[in-house]
């Protein structure tokens, strides 16, 4: 995803004019404007946070107490012969909701990149409420798969 990013700024940066639409109001209408190098500084700089964010996630598994971790069934998930297996999974969970995010933002971006082109009418209407949507859809998804892989095996009490 982040070398995907990577293309999207190197191509559209040159064709864009100096200063910008960066904020958009619920009407999809631009609002607010900035340099292009703040607007993309700002992509940049969150990619870069995401990717480092849901990459640490199970590495901080591996080290917070168990009380600063909020997930079902935490007491068998987090045992001492289990939290490494815990981690691996919620890893590759995570790892699939980070690319739904920077998916979600570069989409985001993109849209943003065209209303800015020279020749467009500059709102992002109604790509913007198609492509929350399915980001939302995925959100759904996504936790309801989490909660499922993360209920107790069948014949499992704990106290």
């Amino acid at each position: 995803m982040l070398a995907i990013a990577a293309v999207q700024i190197a191509y559209y940066y040159p064709q864009l004019p100096d200063v910008v639409a960066s904020h958009f109001g619920i009407s999809g209408a631009a609002d607010a404007w900035e340099p292009k190098g703040h607007f993309f500084g700002l992509f940049c700089f969150i990619y870069v946070f995401l990717a480092a964010l849901f990459w640490a996630l199970p590495h901080l598994i591996m080290v917070s107490p168990p009380s600063l971790i909020h997930m079902p069934n935490k007491s068998y998930w987090l045992a001492p012969g289990r939290r490494a297996i815990t981690a691996h999974l919620l890893g590759d969970h995570t790892a699939w909701f980070g690319v739904a995010v920077t998916g979600f933002l570069i989409a985001g971006c993109q849209l943003a990149i065209v209303a800015n082109l020279p020749g467009h009418s500059g709102g992002l209407r109604p790509w913007i409420w198609w492509l929350l949507g399915i980001y939302l859809a995925f959100t759904l998804v996504w936790l309801i798969r989490l909660v499922r892989l993360f209920r107790l095996p069948s014949g499992v009490i704990t106290r």
